[in-house]
Formats: structure tokens, sequence, C-alpha cells
């Protein structure tokens, strides 16, 4: 990997620094490490925050964050493994319990979060009555802010169980765990923080270590397994071609998505754009953020039944609420969280607003936009949601595509985390042949809910890819995610550009996506391109060509309607 070193000169600075004091410390030890000794939680620090950034960043563990597991290491530290793990879980499932119970009042997250903290400090006013009363010094120990964290797990938790399901939600409460039990085993190795203690050159080499692993690793334990098909498929001596998460981030979405769109970006904004272009997309009713704007969704209400809400930051599903119809037996309105009433609904919107379901305390916007009536053969393949189709592009060049059809698994959304079935769409042709359900980690012929068959073709191929380009070089965002649905009566429309597309589009599709991107990079020239059908013709005569180095000359332009033919 090329390393900048322009990018890299203010590290080596800061280590260079570092390490001029760790040379005056060493020669002065006499002096200072009767200082360190008495500071040896320090110490256990640094080794803890490392332990946990391994695991995030080479394991591939989702932790709720980093901070959090290092904290509850600690208060271990203090009454012991066996009770700091009792208290954490007592702790916890009393939130939780408390969480679940006021869920559907929509409180709000101020109220909510103030109310799981009343229930903590009733439940650590017991635990340490009980310490007293029964004379347990460990139970007499408990910190104050491990239960507060402890707390906040618990809300975050019972928030991801609606976005994303028991199994995500647990499996990342269970690394969090895995990441406390690590931590503590290690910093409390006695004869390793001796030995960091007395040697100032490793604390330098900490920080070394840390900015190498952040800087250096591509591939994480997690996507070795969550690709092992894929490699497997391409052979040991072209695993290189998979794109992971720390190459997209640094070398795509760090390169070609500058901070200041991303930092402007949403999708209200982006909505504006299309509609701007004639770019088709769903209609904006309202973009919510204050009681006036909630006020008037009540009057949208009264006259549409179909609708979707959803934050204007979100991304990968969550917090979205989706409107089908009214129930007016009984005055509710059908959605996919069920039966709500308008005031559910509008709740709904003002939790977004004040961050109560997804950003948990931060200010939003609520982005109200028109419903999607699936057509076509798409939705005759489902037996609910909106299916769609994903389209990456490089620099407004289509380099790979799939659909996503939802399933119960996926509770009707076309999320493919949660089960909904990735069916690779060949470039050229629009063509697709078979499918892949991650969640099973196994590739399928038939719609496991339906039975319908997943070879198919995409109607009108050129012109939707067309669509797509146009979409992502209006963005603005070299590097994008271009969704689209197809509507009953629109016809294909933008749903959304996504900035961080994810990557489980190269399983469905049996290829790596960083070949076609290196590729595309070498080869895309978007000056001489300026036209998004240019773009995709440009981009189907390199896949035709197996994106393998050969002559672009205009002679080969015929290829792809010979192919086609």
């Amino acid at each position: 990997m090329d390393l900048n070193f322009k990018q890299h000169l203010p590290s080596l600075v800061l280590l260079f620094g570092l390490a001029v004091v760790a040379v005056f410390l060493r020669s002065n030890s006499a002096l200072f490490v009767p200082v360190a000794e008495d500071l040896d939680f320090a110490f256990q620090l640094m080794i803890a925050g490392t332990v946990i950034a391994v695991l995030r960043n080479e394991i591939g563990m989702s932790t709720f964050g980093v901070f959090g597991p290092v904290i509850l290491a600690f208060s271990w530290i203090v009454v012991g493994p066996f009770w700091g793990f009792l208290v954490i879980a007592y702790i916890f499932i009393l939130t939780t319990l408390a969480r679940i119970a006021i869920s559907d009042l929509n409180l709000g997250t101020p109220h909510r979060v103030a109310s799981l903290l009343v229930v903590a400090a009733i439940g650590l006013f017991v635990i340490e009555a009980a310490g007293q009363l029964q004379d347990i010094p460990s139970l007499q120990a408990i910190i104050l802010f491990p239960v507060v964290l402890t707390t906040w797990y618990a809300e975050r938790f019972v928030g991801s169980l609606t976005e994303t399901g028991w199994v995500p939600a647990t499996r990342r409460l269970a690394a969090t765990l895995v990441g406390i039990t690590a931590a503590f085993m290690i910093i409390t190795f006695e004869p390793l923080i001796r030995l960091i203690i007395h040697s100032p050159e490793l604390w330098v080499a900490l920080v070394a270590v840390n900015i190498a692993l952040g800087t250096l690793t591509d591939t994480r334990l997690g996507e070795y397994l969550r690709f092992r098909e894929l490699r497997r498929s391409l052979g040991n001596g072209n695993t290189s071609d998979i794109l992971t998460m720390r190459v997209r981030n640094r070398e795509f979405i760090h390169k070609y998505n500058p901070s200041s769109i991303m930092s402007q970006f949403n999708k209200g904004d982006m909505k504006k754009t299309l509609h701007g272009l004639s770019i088709p997309t769903t209609a904006t009713y309202l973009i919510a953020q204050d009681e006036s704007d909630f006020a008037e969704l009540r009057t949208l209400m009264e006259t549409k039944e179909k609708f979707a809400i959803k934050p204007l930051d979100g991304y990968g599903g969550r917090d979205i609420l989706i409107v089908r119809g009214r129930d007016d037996a009984t005055d509710t309105f059908l959605t996919n969280r069920g039966q709500l009433t308008a005031d559910e609904v509008v709740a709904h919107a003002r939790n977004i607003c004040v961050g109560g379901v997804g950003d948990y305390g931060a200010r939003r916007e609520a982005l109200v936009e028109g419903f999607i009536t699936p057509d076509g053969m798409l939705a005759d393949r489902t037996t609910g949601g909106v299916p769609d189709l994903r389209v990456i592009t490089l620099q407004g060049f289509p380099v790979m595509s799939m659909v996503r059809l939802p399933t119960e698994e996926s509770n009707g959304t076309a999320n493919i985390h949660t089960g909904a079935i990735a069916v690779a769409i060949d470039i050229v042709t629009g063509e697709a042949s078979g499918g892949y359900q991650q969640t099973r980690g196994t590739f399928i012929e038939s719609h496991p809910d339906t039975g319908a068959d997943l070879e198919f073709a995409i109607p009108d191929w050129d012109a939707v890819l067309t669509m797509a380009s146009r979409a992502a070089i209006s963005s603005g965002l070299g590097f994008a995610g271009v969704d689209i649905v197809f509507d009953e009566s629109n016809g294909p429309m933008v749903l959304e550009v996504n900035r961080r597309p994810g990557l489980g589009i190269q399983n469905a599709n049996m290829d790596g996506l960083l070949r076609r991107l290196r590729y595309a990079e070498a080869h895309g020239e978007p000056g001489q391109f300026q036209s998004a059908a240019g773009r995709v013709q440009r981009a189907q005569r390199w896949a035709i060509q197996d994106w393998d180095t050969v002559s672009h000359s205009s002679a080969d332009s015929d290829i792809r309607q010979e192919v086609k033919a």
C-alpha cells in the first residue's frame, strides 16, 4: 500500500516528540518510576484501550464503543470480576425491563433517559443497602459511572432491537462483554503492567502500534469469515480484489467524497437536487424539526394515507416508518411497526428530531416523503416491503449492481444484513441469476417466502443505469451507492444516494469490488465522458472485457451491442 508521507508527517512528529520524552524519563527513572507506580491505573488504561481497539479493528467485533468497555473493565478491578459482572448484569436487566415498559409511551429521549437513570439509581441504592446490611465490601464499593454507562447500554440495546432485530443487537452486546472481559484479564496481569511502568519506550510503542494497525490493516478477521465463499471462488491469488471496510473508508470515501460534501450531505438536499434536475425521485411532503412542523404533519395525514418518515441523516434503513394505509374501523394507520394512531405516528417523527430513535440526543430533522407502491417483476417476487436496485458508482461510472428483495426474515425491509436476498445484476445486460442470503451465508435459486425464481432481467436496463449515473454525478459524491425503486405509477425512481455503500454486494456478485474500482480509477477519465450515458457505455465495455486492460479505442464501441445480440 502506498503511504502518503505528507499525510503521515504529523504522526511521525508526534512519535518523535514522545520518543524524546521517553528518553528523558528513562534517563531519570529513579525520579519518575515511584510516581508511575502510584499511577498504575494510567498504564492499565493504555493497555485496555489498545485491547478494545484490536478487537474492533483487527478482529471486527462490534462493541458499544471503545471507552465504555474500558471503563467497565476498570470497575471490575475495584469490586472484582464476580461482583462486577453481577452488578452490570443486574443494572442492565433492570434498566432494560424499564426501557421496554416505557417504549410505547413515546416519551422522547430526555424524559426516557431520565426515567432510566431514576430506575438505575434505585437499583444502585438497593445494591449499596444490601452490601451494608449483609456486610459485603464489594457491594459497598460500586462506582457510579459504570452504573450510568450500563444504563446507557440498556437504552441502546432496546433501541437496536426495533431496527436490527434480536440477533445483531445481542451479538453486539455479547461482543461488548467479551471486550470487557479481555481488557480486564490483560490489565490485571501484573508482570505486563510492571513492564510497561518501567519502560517509557513501550509507551511510545503503544501509540505507534495503534497508528500502524489503524493505517496498515486492510482486512479484519470478521471480513475473512464474511467473504469466505468469495475468497474461495476467487482463489488465493485474487483475494486482494475484495473491497474491505478499511480500504473503502481510507481509499475511496476519504478520497472521492470530500468532507465539505459529506458534512452537508443529507436526504433533503439530495432530493432537492434530484427534483431540480428532473431525475425521478419520491415526492417530498415535509421536512419536520419543530412543533409547527408536527402540526403540519397532522394536517398532511388527513389527506395522505400512505407515506414514509425517515431521518435526514439516517443510514442502513434505521428509524424508517412506512405508513401503508389507514384502518378506518380502528382509526389507526397500518405501518411496518404495526398499527399506530395518528399521535404515535407524529411521536415517531418527533422522536427522530430529538434523537429519540437513532442518534441518541442529537437534534435532527425528519423527512416525510411519498409512498412507493412496488411494481413489476421485483414486486411479484416478494410478499411485502419495497425491493430496490443498488448500483455502486465511481465518478459516475457504474461498476457493480444488485437487487435486494425483502423477506419475512428481514421484516419487509431491503436490508441484506437482516435477511433480505441479494441478487447480482449484470452491468451489461441487466440480467439476474440466483441470489445470496447473507444472514445464512448461502446461495439460493428461489425466494424463500414466495418460491419465485431469481432469474429475470431489469426492463429498460440502460435507461435505469443511466439514471443511477446521473444521480451519482449530481450528488457530488465520487464514490456512491444509488438505490432505485420501481413504482407502480412512476416507474424507476431514485430513492437515495448513499455516501457509504455497504460491501455485501460482492458476495451477491461473487466478484471483488476493489478490482473494478481500481480499473475505473485507471481508465475512467470522467472529463472525457461528461454525460451519464457515456459513462454507462464506457463501464459496460469494461464489464464485457471483464475489467481487464485492453485497448479502449472508439473501435470497440460496438462490442456491447454485439455481445447483447
